[in-house]
C-alpha cells in the first residue's frame, strides 16, 4: 500500500480529482435541480443538456490539438474557465433565461477536457492497480462531493451565492494546479478532428459502442436528482438525502475496487444485475420514503457500477493497438453524439407527457446496463480467443 501511494502521479491525480469534485458538485449533482428552481420546464432542461453534449462532441477533438501542443493541463484550465462561468450563470437566477444560448455554449465547452481522465489513467496507472485506483478515485470524489453539497445547500438556502461561487472558482483553479504537476503532451495529431470522425464512422471497435450505450446512464445520473427533488418538494430534504447517500457509498466502493482487480468479468456481471434491479424499483414505487431509500441504494451501486465499467473501458484503451489518447477522445465523442439524439427525442416526448418522462429514462438505463454488459463480455471473449 505504501508503494502504491508513494507514486507521485497517483497523488496528484487524486488531488486534482478532489478539487474538481468539490468545484463541480453544483453542476453535476444540483445542475438540473438548479435549472428547474430557476423556472425552466423539464423539456427545456432536456433540450439544454442535449445541445450541450452536442457542442461537447464537436469540440472534443480540440483536446488532442491543444494537449499535443500545450499539454493536458491547459485543456483542463480552458474547460474549468467555462465551468466557472456556468456555475455563475446557475447561481445568478435573473439572467439565465435571456442568456440561454450563451449558457448552452458555456455548458458544452466545459467538456473539452473530458478525455483527460482516461488519457492520464492510461498513461500513468498500471493495469494491476486500475481497479484499486478507480475505487480510491471514486471514494475521494464521493467524500468531496458530499462536503461540497453541504456548502451548496447552505449557500442556496441562505442565498449566500457570492461566497459559494468564490469557493467553486478556487477549487477549479486548484485542479489545474495539481494536474500541471504531472502534465504531458499527447502524441501530435494535426488532423485530430478528421481522424476522430473517421474512427467513429469507419471503425468496428466495440469500444465506441460501449461508450454510446453509456448515454442512458449519463442521462439517468443527471436527471435522477431532479426526479427526487420533484418527489420530495423540499430543497433541504432533497440535499440531505443526497449527502447521506453519498457518504454511504464509500464502503461499497472500497470493496469493489479490490474485487475488480481479482475478477473483472464476475464483478461486471454482479454490479450490472444489481443496477438493473435498483433502477427498476423507481418504475414501480411512488412512495417518498421508498424513493429516498432506493436513491441511497442506487447511489451506492451506481458508483460501484461506474468503477467496474470504467476499469473495463480503460483496460480496452490500454490493451488496444490504437493511439490511447485518440481512443479517449473518440469515446467521449461517441457518447456526446448519442446523447444529442437521445436528449432531443426525450425533450420532444417530455413536452407531451411531462414528468412521466422519468419512467422512459429509467427504462433506457436498464436496457443500456444489459447491453453494456453483453458488449464487455464479448470483448473479453474476443480477447481470450
Amino acid at each position: 500500500m505504501h508503494n502504491y501511494f508513494s507514486k507521485k502521479e497517483y497523488k496528484y491525480m487524486y488531488l486534482g480529482n478532489i478539487s474538481y469534485s468539490f468545484a463541480n458538485a453544483l453542476i453535476s449533482t444540483f445542475g438540473t435541480v438548479m435549472l428547474y428552481k430557476n423556472g425552466l420546464p423539464i423539456w427545456l432542461i432536456l433540450l439544454i443538456y442535449g445541445l450541450r453534449f452536442g457542442i461537447t462532441g464537436v469540440i472534443t477533438p480540440l483536446f488532442l490539438s491543444i494537449s499535443s501542443r500545450f499539454g493536458i493541463a491547459k485543456c483542463i484550465l480552458i474547460s474549468n474557465i467555462f465551468s466557472i462561468l456556468s456555475a455563475y450563470m446557475m447561481l445568478d437566477e435573473t439572467n439565465l433565461y435571456k442568456n440561454i444560448i450563451i449558457f448552452i455554449f458555456v455548458m458544452g465547452a466545459m467538456g473539452i477536457s473530458n478525455p483527460s481522465t482516461d488519457a492520464l489513467s492510461s498513461k500513468y496507472v498500471e493495469t494491476k492497480h486500475r481497479g484499486k485506483f478507480n475505487s480510491f478515485l471514486s471514494i475521494t470524489r464521493i467524500f468531496t462531493t458530499a462536503l461540497a453539497s453541504i456548502f451548496i445547500t447552505w449557500g442556496v438556502v441562505t442565498k449566500n451565492n457570492i461566497l459559494l461561487f468564490l469557493l467553486i472558482a478556487i477549487f477549479f483553479v486548484l485542479q489545474y494546479y495539481f494536474i500541471k504537476k504531472i502534465d504531458y503532451k499527447v502524441e501530435n495529431n494535426k488532423n485530430s478532428f478528421k481522424q476522430s470522425i473517421k474512427y467513429i464512422f469507419k471503425s468496428k471497435s466495440r469500444y465506441k459502442i460501449i461508450y454510446a450505450l453509456r448515454t442512458s446512464h449519463i442521462i439517468e445520473r443527471q436527471f435522477l436528482p431532479l426526479y427526487l427533488y420533484i418527489v420530495l418538494k423540499d430543497f433541504t430534504l432533497f440535499s440531505s438525502v443526497m449527502i447521506v447517500s453519498l457518504l454511504l457509498q464509500i464502503i461499497t466502493i472500497y470493496l469493489i475496487g479490490k474485487y475488480i482487480d481479482k475478477n473483472i468479468i464476475k464483478s461486471n456481471r454482479l454490479v450490472s444485475v444489481i443496477k438493473v434491479i435498483i433502477t427498476g424499483i423507481f418504475l414501480f414505487t411512488k412512495n417518498k420514503i421508498l424513493i429516498s431509500l432506493n436513491q441511497t441504494l442506487r447511489d451506492n451501486f451506481e458508483k460501484v457500477y461506474d468503477t467496474s465499467i470504467t476499469t473495463s473501458i480503460q483496460n480496452v484503451i490500454k490493451e488496444s493497438k490504437e493511439n490511447n489518447d485518440l481512443l479517449s477522445s473518440v469515446g467521449q465523442m461517441s457518447l456526446c453524439f448519442t446523447e444529442v439524439i437521445v436528449f432531443i427525442i426525450l425533450a420532444i416526448i417530455s413536452n407531451f407527457i411531462g414528468e412521466k418522462i422519468f419512467s422512459v429514462i429509467f427504462i433506457l438505463s436498464i436496457l443500456s446496463t444489459i447491453f453494456v454488459y453483453i458488449n464487455i463480455k464479448k470483448y473479453n471473449n474476443e480477447k481470450v480467443c
